[in-house]
């Protein structure tokens, strides 16, 4: 009998060599895992996925070529029973609200202590959801918070980069005032009372990531 057919099967994807590579030695020192791929970005994830068919995948959220939110959504389309974990360093309510709504299982930051990520490892294969206390407060949080438009994500994503009304009408094409009717309205969401602060608040909550 092969010795890894009752093994957690997992694949494992990092951009960072030493963080991916780290946590597939851990992981394959527990006697029920074994780390059967390691992805360097999502394209490679999911071609990865066609190959070994893990059973869970542990993505990171923010990676080059494909990030892990769109990687797990495509993974998931294809494969609809695939079982996945974000493990990331972001801990907006965006960031995290995007991986679940994509259909990730979890999601875990990576200052998590080793036993919660094993743990959040067995509840996923065993078909449960997985996300600390403090992630499910954030995520409970966005929930019930005010959601912004296309629109105004967009115009605010320019605001946060530094563009007037002025700059952000002439590029858009809208007038200036319908502009600025988009800023109140984004502020007003956010709850601030300034640019400023929306694009503070906007880059803590994950929002100005694509």
């Amino acid at each position: 009998m092969d010795p890894n057919s009752k093994k957690i099967r997992l694949l494992i994807a990092d951009d960072h060599p030493i963080t991916r590579e780290g946590l597939a030695l851990i992981l394959s020192n527990q006697t029920d895992m074994t780390v059967v791929g390691q992805a360097g970005d999502g394209t490679e994830a999911l071609e990865l996925f066609r190959k070994c068919l893990p059973d869970v995948s542990i993505l990171d959220l923010q990676m080059p070529v494909m990030n892990g939110a769109v990687a797990a959504e495509k993974i998931i389309h294809e494969f609809k029973a695939a079982r996945i974990l974000i493990l990331s360093t972001y801990d907006g309510d965006e960031d995290i609200y995007r991986a679940m709504h994509a259909g990730a299982k979890g999601y875990l930051l990576k200052d998590a202590p080793r036993e919660e990520v094993l743990r959040a490892i067995r509840d996923v294969n065993n078909g449960l959801r997985f996300v600390s206390p403090s992630v499910g407060a954030k995520l409970a949080d966005r929930m019930i918070a005010p959601s912004l438009t296309g629109r105004e994500l967009h115009i605010l994503r320019l605001v946060a980069s530094g563009k007037a009304n002025k700059e952000i009408a002439y590029e858009l094409g809208l007038s200036e005032g319908t502009v600025k009717s988009h800023v109140n309205a984004i502020t007003s969401k956010l709850g601030v009372n300034s640019r400023t602060e929306a694009a503070l608040v906007a880059h803590k909550r994950g929002l100005l990531r694509e």
